[in-house]
């Protein structure tokens, strides 16, 4: 069965758009890069607007969308919580060009970046919150903010810098050999456990 032209189009963006971003995935590239035309896609889209919309939908749906925080409901909220930040994690490292790129059309002033990146960030941050706060139930928000940037910072944040500053060129040889190393299901789990074992009672 032919695949459809829209569909097309959908996934020559989905290929193009963590190399060129918001700004430079042009109508031109995604008819080239998918053997279409450019009246088909204004034909199909009602803009660059709407198709970016659309993508980053797709993107999600088939990604992030399909993470299930709830792992055994009977486990303790600590437990809960360590499965909630390992999927993340996994789902995060398997797609960091995707949300690298995001995150520069957010901070390179993309509106529809930053309302995509709130809405679906706040779901990820309510059940992590409320697993959080039920670890430790007599604890302020405020202290709770504290201790999720501190799990935040400590598990998923070396993914981010260590590529970043591997494609900045600024890490010395010796630790950018060892870049790839973070990212392994094994790094991801060790930072968990040196992360929950630490982490203030």
């Amino acid at each position: 069965m032919k695949t459809s032209a829209r569909i097309q189009f959908i996934e020559a963006g989905l290929r193009l758009y963590p190399k060129y971003g918001y700004r430079k995935l042009s109508v031109r590239l995604l008819a080239a890069e998918s053997g279409l035309s450019s009246g088909m896609f204004h034909h199909l889209f009602a803009g660059k607007d709407a198709f970016i919309a659309e993508l980053w939908q797709q993107h999600y749906e088939t990604t992030f969308g399909t993470i299930d925080f709830i792992s055994d409901g009977h486990a303790p909220p600590s437990e809960q919580l360590r499965h909630a930040i390992r999927l993340l994690a996994h789902a995060l490292r398997d797609n960091l060009d995707w949300v690298n790129r995001l995150f520069a059309d957010s901070s390179d002033g993309i509106a529809a970046a930053d309302i995509f990146l709130r809405r679906h960030a706040t779901q990820y941050a309510d059940r992590l919150y409320d697993l959080l706060g039920q670890c430790f139930p007599n604890m302020t928000f405020s202290d709770l903010v504290g201790r999720m940037s501190y799990i935040l910072s400590s598990v998923i944040t070396p993914m981010f810098l260590a590529v970043r500053f591997d494609n900045m060129g600024i890490l010395p040889e010796k630790v950018r050999t060892s870049t790839p190393d973070l990212l392994t299901d094994e790094a991801i789990e060790q930072r968990i456990t040196w992360t929950f074992s630490t982490l203030p009672a």
